[in-house]
């Protein structure tokens, strides 16, 4: 499981040796990470290396540069290799992830709940006795149901109808009695099940 993440890819050099810095301090004596792999002596090598190569690089000349870079990039694979390790050792234990100086990887907002799709919008369909309708989507919906009423859909005897699934936030309905205007309200659905139902809206079909 991926609790911590590297974090060096945008890193400058000099943030690079900070970050490794503060890891190596975190890990060493670490009772959670006895045997970590690659090892601190070899990162704390590769630290060294680069911390030589950064002065010597100032001069420009691209030999120094080209070393400053490659150490760099070693560097960078090692505290990448690190990470897995602690991901691994750790499980899912959080506390312990963290203990290590490593930063959390961004870990997405749980959904225990859908929202109702709005922006919905209906309009006669380009054939005759189709609508075409469009909604935006909803956090977390897979797929989205769509219900028809011709009737008055403030009264509460009217019946709503099922008329569809779609994956996509937009829904065509066929089949319709041309300019007959009917009312149509949707509903998102995911791993939480089916969320409320959108406003209503009407139109006319083709």
């Amino acid at each position: 499981m991926r609790i911590i993440k590297a974090g060096t890819g945008n890193l400058r050099v000099a943030d690079l040796v900070g970050k490794t810095q503060h890891v190596v301090g975190k890990m060493t004596g670490n009772v959670n990470f006895a045997s970590p792999s690659p090892s601190l002596a070899d990162v704390t090598a590769a630290l060294t290396n680069l911390e030589t190569a950064i002065p010597a690089a100032q001069d420009r000349s691209s030999s120094a540069i080209a070393t400053k870079n490659s150490s760099a990039k070693k560097l960078s694979g090692l505290l990448v290799q690190l990470a897995r390790y602690v991901n691994s050792v750790a499980g899912g234990d959080i506390d312990m992830a963290v203990s290590s100086g490593f930063e959390l990887a961004k870990v997405p907002d749980p959904i225990d709940k859908l929202e109702a799709p709005t922006k919905f919008d209906a309009k006669r369909g380009t054939i005759a006795g189709q609508v075409e309708l469009r909604w935006k989507g909803v956090r977390g919906g897979r797929l989205y149901n769509t219900y028809i009423c011709d009737g008055d859909p403030t009264n509460a005897a009217s019946t709503w109808t099922h008329v569809g699934t779609s994956s996509k936030a937009r829904f065509t309905a066929k089949g319709l009695v041309t300019d007959k205007q009917y009312s149509f309200r949707v509903t998102a659905l995911g791993v939480v099940g089916e969320g409320p139902a959108s406003e209503i809206v009407t139109a006319k079909a083709a």
